[in-house]
Protein backbone atom coordinates (compact mmCIF):
# COMPACT_ATOMS: atom_id res chain seq x y z
CA UNK A 1 0.00 0.00 0.00
CA UNK A 2 1.00 3.46 -0.93
CA UNK A 3 1.73 5.24 1.80
CA UNK A 4 0.69 9.30 2.46
CA UNK A 5 3.83 10.61 1.75
CA UNK A 6 4.57 8.83 -1.34
CA UNK A 7 1.65 9.57 -2.62
CA UNK A 8 1.89 13.18 -2.61
CA UNK A 9 5.29 13.06 -3.85
CA UNK A 10 3.48 11.14 -6.70
CA UNK A 11 1.32 14.32 -7.43
CA UNK A 12 3.65 16.57 -5.51
CA UNK A 13 4.17 18.73 -9.42
CA UNK A 14 0.85 18.57 -10.69
CA UNK A 15 -0.86 19.30 -7.45
CA UNK A 16 1.33 22.28 -7.14
CA UNK A 17 0.51 23.73 -10.48
CA UNK A 18 -3.29 23.43 -8.99
CA UNK A 19 -2.91 26.37 -6.79
CA UNK A 20 -4.90 29.28 -8.22
CA UNK A 21 -4.51 32.82 -6.40
CA UNK A 22 -8.14 34.19 -7.33
CA UNK A 23 -10.40 36.34 -5.47
CA UNK A 24 -11.31 34.18 -2.58
CA UNK A 25 -7.52 33.34 -2.21
CA UNK A 26 -6.60 36.86 -1.17
CA UNK A 27 -9.62 37.01 0.71
CA UNK A 28 -8.66 34.09 2.70
CA UNK A 29 -4.99 35.74 3.57
CA UNK A 30 -6.51 38.80 4.58
CA UNK A 31 -9.48 37.13 7.01
CA UNK A 32 -6.16 35.07 8.47
CA UNK A 33 -3.52 38.24 8.85
CA UNK A 34 -6.72 40.03 10.74
CA UNK A 35 -7.51 36.82 13.08
CA UNK A 36 -3.82 36.36 14.02
CA UNK A 37 -2.09 39.61 14.19
CA UNK A 38 1.26 40.73 12.72
CA UNK A 39 3.38 39.94 16.24
CA UNK A 40 1.97 36.08 15.53
CA UNK A 41 4.32 32.80 15.37
CA UNK A 42 2.75 30.18 13.49
CA UNK A 43 2.55 27.15 11.89
CA UNK A 44 1.31 26.09 8.43
CA UNK A 45 -0.08 22.77 8.82
CA UNK A 46 -0.10 20.77 5.29
CA UNK A 47 2.15 23.77 3.66
CA UNK A 48 2.34 21.77 0.03
CA UNK A 49 4.41 24.09 -2.17
CA UNK A 50 4.43 27.24 0.19
CA UNK A 51 2.07 29.46 -1.41
CA UNK A 52 -0.46 30.12 1.54
CA UNK A 53 3.03 29.99 4.00
CA UNK A 54 4.81 32.33 2.09
CA UNK A 55 1.54 35.52 1.56
CA UNK A 56 0.82 34.77 5.14
CA UNK A 57 4.61 35.60 6.28
CA UNK A 58 4.21 39.47 5.88
CA UNK A 59 1.07 40.08 7.93
CA UNK A 60 3.38 37.72 11.16
CA UNK A 61 6.68 37.90 12.77
CA UNK A 62 7.45 34.16 12.03
CA UNK A 63 5.73 31.31 10.13
CA UNK A 64 6.90 27.87 9.84
CA UNK A 65 5.27 25.29 6.96
CA UNK A 66 5.46 22.09 7.47
CA UNK A 67 3.98 18.90 5.38
CA UNK A 68 4.63 15.30 4.72
CA UNK A 69 5.91 15.44 1.24
CA UNK A 70 10.10 16.15 0.64
CA UNK A 71 8.71 17.18 -3.08
CA UNK A 72 6.38 19.64 -1.72
CA UNK A 73 8.29 20.64 0.41
CA UNK A 74 11.07 21.08 -1.85
CA UNK A 75 9.10 23.42 -3.84
CA UNK A 76 8.20 25.40 -1.24
CA UNK A 77 11.79 26.40 0.02
CA UNK A 78 12.81 26.89 -3.67
CA UNK A 79 9.65 29.50 -3.45
CA UNK A 80 10.91 30.96 -0.47
CA UNK A 81 14.98 31.57 -1.55
CA UNK A 82 13.04 33.02 -5.14
CA UNK A 83 11.50 35.58 -2.85
CA UNK A 84 13.52 36.30 -0.49
CA UNK A 85 11.56 35.33 2.50
CA UNK A 86 13.24 35.82 5.74
CA UNK A 87 10.65 35.19 8.06
CA UNK A 88 9.21 32.00 6.93
CA UNK A 89 11.33 28.41 6.57
CA UNK A 90 9.53 25.01 5.93
CA UNK A 91 10.58 21.34 6.53
CA UNK A 92 9.08 17.92 6.49
CA UNK A 93 6.99 16.87 9.03
CA UNK A 94 4.05 16.06 10.77
CA UNK A 95 2.08 18.04 13.65
CA UNK A 96 3.45 15.34 16.03
CA UNK A 97 6.89 15.91 15.26
CA UNK A 98 8.38 15.94 18.54
CA UNK A 99 10.51 18.85 17.18
CA UNK A 100 7.79 21.05 17.30
CA UNK A 101 7.86 22.87 20.90
CA UNK A 102 4.30 22.42 23.33
CA UNK A 103 2.85 26.07 23.46
CA UNK A 104 5.12 27.77 20.56
CA UNK A 105 2.84 28.85 18.43
CA UNK A 106 0.11 31.72 18.39
CA UNK A 107 -1.95 30.71 15.62
CA UNK A 108 -2.08 27.29 13.45
CA UNK A 109 -3.35 27.02 9.94
CA UNK A 110 -4.85 23.95 8.53
CA UNK A 111 -5.63 24.13 5.14
CA UNK A 112 -7.93 21.27 3.68
CA UNK A 113 -6.13 19.21 5.74
CA UNK A 114 -7.70 17.58 8.55
CA UNK A 115 -9.93 15.16 6.00
CA UNK A 116 -7.30 13.57 5.13
CA UNK A 117 -5.62 11.92 8.54
CA UNK A 118 -6.83 9.52 10.10
CA UNK A 119 -7.41 10.53 13.93
CA UNK A 120 -9.04 13.74 13.56
CA UNK A 121 -9.52 14.39 17.05
CA UNK A 122 -5.70 13.79 18.23
CA UNK A 123 -4.67 16.15 15.58
CA UNK A 124 -6.52 18.77 16.95
CA UNK A 125 -5.44 18.10 20.56
CA UNK A 126 -1.71 18.08 19.48
CA UNK A 127 -2.65 21.82 17.82
CA UNK A 128 -3.93 22.41 21.68
CA UNK A 129 -0.76 21.49 23.06
CA UNK A 130 1.45 23.28 20.42
CA UNK A 131 -0.56 26.38 20.88
CA UNK A 132 -0.04 29.40 23.74
CA UNK A 133 -3.22 30.16 25.63
CA UNK A 134 -5.66 32.10 23.86
CA UNK A 135 -4.01 30.79 20.55
CA UNK A 136 -5.67 30.64 17.15
CA UNK A 137 -6.45 27.83 14.65
CA UNK A 138 -7.61 28.31 11.60
CA UNK A 139 -8.76 25.78 9.68
CA UNK A 140 -10.77 24.41 6.23
CA UNK A 141 -12.37 21.02 6.01
CA UNK A 142 -15.48 19.69 4.08
CA UNK A 143 -18.53 18.80 5.77
CA UNK A 144 -19.76 15.44 4.73
CA UNK A 145 -23.83 17.15 4.33
CA UNK A 146 -22.22 19.78 2.03
CA UNK A 147 -20.61 17.08 -0.05
CA UNK A 148 -22.87 15.39 -2.30
CA UNK A 149 -23.11 11.03 -2.74
CA UNK A 150 -21.98 11.05 -6.39
CA UNK A 151 -18.83 13.30 -5.51
CA UNK A 152 -18.41 10.93 -2.58
CA UNK A 153 -18.58 7.83 -4.45
CA UNK A 154 -16.09 9.10 -7.24
CA UNK A 155 -13.87 9.76 -4.32
CA UNK A 156 -13.87 6.66 -3.26
CA UNK A 157 -13.27 5.25 -6.90
CA UNK A 158 -10.32 7.82 -7.06
CA UNK A 159 -9.18 6.58 -4.16
CA UNK A 160 -9.02 2.79 -4.81
CA UNK A 161 -7.31 3.54 -8.46
CA UNK A 162 -4.65 5.22 -6.32
CA UNK A 163 -5.76 8.80 -7.66
CA UNK A 164 -6.73 10.14 -4.69
CA UNK A 165 -5.37 10.31 -1.07
CA UNK A 166 -8.20 8.74 1.53
CA UNK A 167 -10.64 11.13 2.41
CA UNK A 168 -12.91 11.05 6.32
CA UNK A 169 -15.81 13.31 5.94
CA UNK A 170 -17.62 14.13 9.48
CA UNK A 171 -20.83 16.04 9.71
CA UNK A 172 -20.63 20.10 10.98
CA UNK A 173 -21.94 18.33 14.01
CA UNK A 174 -19.41 16.17 14.76
CA UNK A 175 -16.14 18.95 13.85
CA UNK A 176 -18.40 20.70 16.73
CA UNK A 177 -17.63 17.83 19.08
CA UNK A 178 -14.37 17.42 18.04
CA UNK A 179 -12.79 21.17 18.73
CA UNK A 180 -15.05 20.73 22.32
CA UNK A 181 -13.42 17.76 23.44
CA UNK A 182 -9.70 19.35 22.11
CA UNK A 183 -10.63 22.16 24.45
CA UNK A 184 -11.52 24.91 21.32
CA UNK A 185 -13.79 27.05 21.13
CA UNK A 186 -15.06 27.99 17.56
CA UNK A 187 -15.71 31.54 17.15
CA UNK A 188 -17.01 31.17 13.31
CA UNK A 189 -18.09 28.40 11.03
CA UNK A 190 -18.95 29.37 7.57
CA UNK A 191 -18.65 28.76 4.13
CA UNK A 192 -16.40 31.14 1.93
CA UNK A 193 -16.19 30.14 -1.53
CA UNK A 194 -19.06 27.68 -2.27
CA UNK A 195 -16.77 26.14 -5.14
CA UNK A 196 -14.55 24.35 -2.59
CA UNK A 197 -17.41 23.31 -0.01
CA UNK A 198 -14.84 23.90 3.07
CA UNK A 199 -15.72 25.30 6.15
CA UNK A 200 -13.81 27.88 7.45
CA UNK A 201 -13.77 27.30 11.16
CA UNK A 202 -11.88 30.08 13.26
CA UNK A 203 -11.15 28.22 17.24
CA UNK A 204 -9.31 29.51 20.22
CA UNK A 205 -7.84 28.05 22.38
CA UNK A 206 -8.23 27.73 26.21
Amino acid sequence: MVTPAAFWDKVAAKYDRKTVKGPNYAARIDRAAKWIGPDAVVLDVGCAGGQITLDLAEHVRKITGIDLSPKLIGFAEDRRREQGVANASFKVAMPDDPSLEAGSFDAITAYSVLHLVDDQLAVLKRFHELLKPGGVLIAEIPRKEDIGLHFRTLIKLMTALGKAPIVHLYPHATHESMFSEASFAIQESRIYNPKSLNTSYLAMRD
